[in-house]
């Protein structure tokens, strides 16, 4: 006899976009867990941002490594280019900090944990 099939296993933690890969759903499901245990509850816009957060992130450790690898070749036009993404991506990526108020929650973490 065969069994039948495992029922899925409800999470308080929101399922990752799929356009995630492995690693970016690990960071994205870390991201909210920490938001969880910190207000309770993350709304779907909030979800939204959080992903948004994540891809600009991993974005910008793809462009540090292209950086990197242009500096190995010498090839000025394109690490300029480069660094002009990079710091955009940095900017994108401080905005939303801002907007998610990722600072103050790292601040009062580390105030609670004295």
């Amino acid at each position: 006899m065969t069994k039948a099939p495992a029922k899925p296993q409800k999470s308080a933690i929101p399922a990752a976009p799929a356009w995630m890969n492995p690693a970016q759903k690990r960071a994205f499901s870390d991201l909210l867990q920490l938001e969880i245990g910190w207000k309770g509850v993350v709304l779907d816009s909030e979800k939204e941002l959080f992903a948004d957060f994540v891809c600009l992130r991993f974005r910008l450790d793809g462009l540090r490594k292209l950086m990197r690898a242009a500096f190995r070749k010498k090839d000025a036009v394109q690490a300029l280019t480069l660094n002009s993404q990079i710091n955009a991506t940095i900017a994108a990526a401080q905005k939303l900090a801002d907007r998610l108020r990722l600072c103050d929650k790292e601040k009062a973490a580390m105030e609670y944990g004295r």
